[in-house]
């Protein structure tokens, strides 16, 4: 492996650091409460950063009232790359409501794998990554139409770059909202940071 190799692995390596942990677990786009068993939705949307967006959609089906499970498949479009994808799954379960508070809570986790080809002056640099998120998501509905809701929690990602790994975990905190338009069909924006500000937005239709 040449040096030329190695010192472009370990540079987009730290780039990485610095930006890959915002694709795992985003976007949020729920609210905490909980449903009715068996319901399903699937959605669509986009996450825009500064080196990458990434573009997918959700399936979600409710388990239990208070369990929601949900996959997100999805393409990953670098600045300087050619275009990736990502998996993920997860779970949403909601947590009792507390005495005299008009919120509701959850806990949100998420598993992601993703993989994409990098370019450094010349270079092309194959990349893995593996992110796990662990949070709390904590939600109030205005009135029918509107809720909005706040995430907060850890991202930890594990990346591999041309035979190069590195781990990371940082923070993650967020803001959202969404509208009902109809029953069926939801509009959601959502702003979060990771070391990075990220902005998602999207359309889900309940079944």
């Amino acid at each position: 492996m040449s040096i030329r190799l190695i010192v472009a692995g370990l540079v987009v390596m730290g780039t990485m650091s610095a930006v890959q942990a915002q694709f795992y677990g985003l976007p949020v786009g729920t609210e905490a409460a909980e449903g009715h068993f068996e319901d399903m939705s699937a959605s669509g949307g986009i996450v825009i950063g500064e080196h990458f967006n990434l573009y997918g959609g959700r399936f979600s089906y409710r388990l239990y009232d208070q369990v929601k499970l949900f996959g997100d498949l999805g393409g990953i479009d670098p600045d300087r790359g050619d275009m990736g994808y990502g998996l993920q799954a997860g779970v949403l379960y909601t947590l009792p409501p507390l005495p005299d508070l008009p919120f509701d809570w959850a806990v949100r986790g998420t598993l992601s794998y993703a993989s994409l080809d990098q370019r450094f002056r010349g270079d092309k640099l194959s990349v893995d990554i593996i992110g796990l998120t662990l949070g709390g998501l904590g939600s109030y509905r205005i009135d029918p139409m509107f809720a909005v809701y706040g995430y907060l929690g850890l991202a930890y990602n594990r990346f591999s770059v041309s035979g190069f790994s590195s781990t990371e975990t940082d923070p993650a905190i967020g803001v959202g909202g969404q509208v009902d338009l109809t029953p069926q069909f939801s509009l959601y924006g959502e702003l979060m940071h990771v070391d990075d500000a990220w902005f998602g937005f999207g359309g889900r239709f309940n079944f």
